[in-house]
């Protein structure tokens, strides 16, 4: 008799119209931006997919497949032309190997296509722009929703010729099918506009044509819940949708939010885990077909409690898997520590897709690079065992020693505090940061269970230590210190930076913050000293204040931030600070104004690489290497990216090779 599942319903397979997927785990669809320049699959998708796959999935999502000319987006795949057939046909094999089932999910843009990429203008419902992308677009006439309702047929043939074991319809967070539903885009007075049914005609036009051309294969519908925007429509519409669309859909898959509504879309840390479960609840209880659940699923506890209530037929997620392409094989063993939480940063997945680059993962930086560094090819066994000895036990260390340990190298970690984390313990001290000490959390539990990695706590490893141990390799991972310095400005006793502000250690109640990066240490400083009751003047070099956070996060930031005593000064530094009045220089102006009654600054984002170790080593050892912020002061994702692209090679020779 086998194990007891720790999570029954998770595994328990379910069945669409024929199709029987082994567990309630779904791989939402989401983009990566992994397509080629032709809009053709490309082999980073196959490996992409693949590796989930392995990891034990009950189903994957290709997304927004795009089914005309005048739709698509750059880095995606088009389903309309058969040339995509063969590197679809190979992704759905690749997946297939390991008993997963893989649908595509088909679309075109809308509103939010771009003219640039699809040398003509945009289709939507009306001419009203995504305020995201702010082009004005055509207007559809009726013939060309025809057209459209008929090229998603087509597409849908072509899929189907890949190998993929159903079709789904996107009417989510984008997309112009949406766009139909919502008032807010959708100013049509014909038999497309108006009434809720009117809104929906097109859908169900499209559904009909796909479950026509497509037979009897399931077809499902990704359906936004809830708009978020200004005279945008709600979780009420959206259950009167379901009920349409589940007489001819065999499923409801759910997500929320749009581009103008992004933190809803693609919730970053401060919002709840499981937020949208209430509404998806909703769904389930309006509709006979299985409805998928969605919003910020992290947890296994999470997706089974889901199921067990009955608010869902399955559990859907897109960065959790991201984040741990083997989250449904360690949930089945009934292991949930040794997950890889999402912890909700949004920094290289939809942060990078924004910028129109190959989405990756913080904490999982093998994510889009899984030809190179998947399982199978990053914990490699090594065929020369080394003794290795790591210096500091923040994430760059951390993740150096498992993976060392991980091919089969002995690892001594010095850390000279009493506790694993570094960066992450102060980064994730910033308010609205918790979520960060998740990276740390993962990695500390994994390197202190490794039989091959000793943890040395609360012992500052010096040259005599180091050598002590004849290791083959050094690994220097010191990370970096907080400079409070302004150049060319005297102002002794008055500077701080960002450990002082967490330690609270600056004095005075009128502060200035001169924000050197723009990103969340700066606006995490600030929003610390806001709730102490200070008033800030809030100075950085810039074009805007934040400029560097993602816009998923800033957007919450920014609204939390609302009515503070708060002065926010960009494309400024501070070039004299002396009797309370600091100067600003405008760089881009060539401007100056002064800031009275200041007590003090506290200047965030300059840090020095603590690479004294590293330097005094040089010459003595035969391998030494240095990662993280002893190398270059940069991000957590670096940090952790740094211990990623260790090979054997490197380890073997003593030095990165780029």
């Amino acid at each position: 008799m086998g194990k007891e599942l720790k999570y029954p319903r998770l595994f328990e397979p379910i069945t669409l119209r024929g199709v029987e997927i082994k567990n309630r785990i779904l791989w939402l669809p989401h983009e990566p931006h992994f397509g080629s320049n032709d809009h053709l699959p490309t082999r980073q998708q196959l490996y992409y997919y693949r590796e989930r796959a392995r990891g034990g999935v009950g189903a994957i999502g290709v997304p927004s497949l795009g089914v005309h000319r005048s739709g698509t987006y750059a880095g995606l795949v088009d389903a309309y032309r058969p040339e995509s057939i063969p590197g679809l046909r190979a992704i759905v094999d690749a997946v297939h190997a390991y008993g997963a089932r893989i649908y595509a999910q088909l679309t075109h843009f809308g509103n939010q296509t771009k003219s640039a990429e699809t040398h003509g203008p945009a289709w939507a419902p009306s001419a009203v722009p995504d305020l995201t992308v702010r082009e004005l677009p055509k207007a559809m006439t009726v013939d060309e929703i025809q057209e459209l309702v008929a090229s998603f047929a087509r597409a849908a043939e072509n899929v189907l010729a890949a190998g993929f074991d159903w079709v789904e319809i996107k009417v989510a967070h984008d997309g112009i099918l949406r766009q139909f539903l919502s008032p807010a885009k959708n100013k049509r007075t014909d038999a497309y506009g108006g009434s809720l049914e009117n809104r929906a005609r097109i859908v169900m036009e499209v559904l009909r044509a796909v479950r026509d051309a497509q037979g009897d294969v399931p077809l499902g519908v990704r359906l936004c819940l809830n708009e978020y925007i200004p005279h945008g429509y709600g979780v009420d519409e959206a259950v009167e949708y379901a009920r349409m669309f589940a007489t001819v859909a065999d499923y409801i898959n759910t997500d929320a939010g749009t581009w103008e509504s992004m933190h809803y879309m693609v919730p970053p840390m401060t919002i709840p885990m499981g937020y949208l479960l209430g509404d998806v609840a909703r769904i389930k209880q309006a509709v006979n077909v299985p409805v998928i659940g969605t919003g910020r699923i992290v947890w296994p506890q999470t997706a089974e409690q889901a199921l067990a209530d009955g608010a869902c037929d399955m559990i859907g997620m897109a960065r959790a898997l991201i984040a741990d392409p083997y989250w449904a094989e360690k949930a089945q063993r009934g292991a949930p520590e040794e997950i890889r939480g999402c912890i909700g940063c949004n920094q290289k997945c939809i942060g990078r897709l924004l910028q129109n680059l190959p989405i990756s993962c913080v904490v999982n930086p093998t994510s889009g690079y899984e030809r190179e560094f998947g399982a199978e090819f990053f914990y490699r066994p090594t065929r020369r065992p080394r003794k290795a000895v790591v210096v500091g036990g923040g994430p760059a260390g951390m993740k150096a020693a498992e993976t060392m340990a991980r091919r089969g190298h002995q690892v001594v970690l010095f850390e000279k505090e009493r506790r694993l984390g570094g960066r992450v313990n102060w980064e994730s001290a910033l308010p609205n940061r918790r979520g960060v000490s998740g990276a740390g959390r993962y990695l500390e539990q994994t390197v202190t269970g490794l039989a091959r990695v000793e943890v040395r706590l609360g012992v500052e490893a010096d040259v005599d230590a180091v050598l002590l141990e004849q290791p083959d390799i050094v690994i220097v991972a010191t990370g970096a210190m907080p400079v409070a310095e302004l150049p060319g400005v005297e102002a002794a006793g008055n500077l701080y930076h960002t450990l002082d502000a967490l330690a609270g250690r600056v004095e005075g109640e009128t502060l200035l913050v001169m924000d050197n990066d723009a990103t969340e240490e700066g606006a995490g400083v600030v929003e610390l000293l806001l709730g102490q009751g200070k008033t800030v003047h809030w100075v950085t070099p810039v074009f805007f204040n934040g400029q560097d956070i993602n816009v998923v996060v800033s957007i919450p930031y920014y609204q939390r931030l609302g009515g503070r005593d708060v002065g926010l000064y960009p494309m400024s530094v501070v070039t004299g600070f002396a009797l309370g009045t600091a100067t600003l220089l405008n760089v881009q102006y060539g401007t100056r104004q002064e800031i009275t009654w200041v007590d003090a600054i506290v200047v965030t984002g300059v840090w020095a690489p603590k690479n004294e170790l590293y330097e005094k080593l040089q010459g003595r050892l035969p391998r030494l290497l240095i990662l993280g912020d002893a190398a270059a002061p940069r991000t957590l994702a670096a940090a952790l990216g740094d211990a990623m692209s260790l090979t054997e090679d490197q380890i073997e020779h003593g030095k990165k090779r780029r």
